[in-house]
């Protein structure tokens, strides 16, 4: 009976346990990537943290003021009045009409 079953399933176990096995060993490599980017990440940010430190005020380029910089309080506020909101819905209804027909083929 033993010599019956391994000689059944004998492949398709071995079959199984190397599909485990390579599974195992993706993990375990994608572990171990995992690892040295946190780490590299890590360094980097210390050397990062390390040069921020080091600048001086005096090094930072100041900026220069100009006369044609504006500020957003400074931009003009536009207002539709309600005769231009329903001049401008009209004339877009009246060019999605033109496109349907165009787009069904109608003639005008």
């Amino acid at each position: 009976m033993k010599w019956i079953s391994e000689w059944l399933f004998k492949e398709h176990i071995e079959n199984m346990v190397e599909e485990k096995f390579q599974e195992k060993l993706l993990e375990t490599y994608l572990h171990q990537r995992q690892q040295e980017h946190k780490a590299r990440i890590a360094r980097i940010r210390e050397t990062l943290d390390n040069k921020t430190s080091r600048v001086s005020k005096e090094e930072q380029p100041k900026l220069q003021s100009s006369s044609r910089v504006r500020t957003g309080s400074e931009e003009p506020k536009l207002s539709i009045t309600p005769d231009q909101a329903a001049i401008a819905k009209a004339a877009k209804t009246a060019e999605l009409d033109a496109m349907r027909a165009k787009l069904l083929g109608k003639k005008k």
